[in-house]
């Protein structure tokens, strides 16, 4: 009975050592080092910065042949029957309330960038004025942001009439084509143009002001190719060609009156826009350019 009662003690005492040490357990300290996660590293995809000068050097070099423009009223009209094709008719509304080429939509000229929905990308886009200036502004503007579908009619509404050609006072609706998708930076530089142009729309008109600027000490910039300026320019102009007014350089001044001319006045109106954009807000043109200095009997050199 004894031998029962002792292994029956024992037993309870191994029983009893294997439950503190089972306790013992619970409350010592673990050995086993914590497995830390280590933060995964966000990937950083580096955004190239918008380069002003390279957007507009990227439209100003590119300029096709014939300077986006069509002169013969033939050729104009039977552009305007392509499917689709649209016109606008960049004048001030009072402008076109009074008649405007039949089918022509109103986008007056500082409106422009406010209305790129109104503008398509994929048909024939068409723009005129009432003499060619603003039509030339409009088109290098539109051109800048994207629009490799713009073209001018330089005659305007003054040739358009005085070939006694159908006239309408009738408003057109404009369609909506959505968002272009050009590059926000850009397109606000050129509405800041646009948007701001004085009354004159930056034009010089008389020969008598142009001479009387550049006695005041303005710069003349002749835009034409160089094969031109080199056949007889206005005396102290510069030659700075369109295509390369992005990359000039130093050679046209800040600090007083720019006046852009060329041959006959539209590159001179594709080349304030351009200007402008690239921070000359002294810039203007001289619209009757070479043409009307010569005929006039204005002085012109070589050298």
């Amino acid at each position: 009975m004894r031998k029962t009662r002792t292994r029956s003690l024992w037993a309870a005492l191994l029983a009893f050592t294997m439950v503190l040490a089972a306790c013992g357990g619970d409350d010592a300290t673990d050995t086993t080092e914590p497995v830390v996660e280590t933060p995964t590293a966000e990937t950083t995809v580096p955004v190239d910065e918008f380069d002003l000068i390279e957007a507009v050097n990227a439209y100003a070099s590119t300029i096709p042949d014939g300077f986006m423009a069509v002169g013969d009223l033939q050729a104009f009209k039977d552009a305007l029957t392509v499917e689709g094709a649209v016109l606008i008719d960049v004048r001030e509304e009072a402008e076109y309330a009074e008649g405007h080429i039949p089918g022509a939509i109103n986008l007056p000229i500082r409106t422009l960038a406010q209305n790129l929905d109104l503008i398509p990308t994929d048909v024939p886009v068409w723009v005129y004025c009432a003499s060619g200036w603003r039509a030339g502004m409009s088109t290098s503007s539109l051109r800048m942001m994207g629009y490799d579908n713009v073209m001018a009619y330089p005659p305007g509404w003054a040739g358009w009439t005085e070939a006694g050609e159908e006239v309408s006072t009738e408003a057109v609706e404009a369609e909506s084509y959505g968002d272009p998708g050009f590059e926000p930076e850009l397109v606000a530089a050129v509405d800041g143009f646009l948007s701001t142009i004085p009354d004159g729309f930056l034009m010089v008109k008389a020969i008598e002001d142009v001479k009387a600027a550049s006695d005041a000490g303005a710069s003349l910039v002749d835009v034409r190719e160089a094969g031109e300026y080199a056949e007889g320019f206005i005396l102290d102009a510069t030659n700075v060609p369109i295509r390369t007014l992005a990359t000039a350089n130093g050679e046209i001044p800040t600090d007083v009156t720019v006046i852009a001319y060329c041959a006959s006045g539209f590159r001179a109106a594709l080349s304030v826009p351009v200007l402008h954009v690239l921070g000359f807000d002294n810039a203007k043109g001289f619209p009757g350019s070479y043409a009307a200095w010569t005929e006039a009997g204005e002085p012109v050199t070589t050298s």
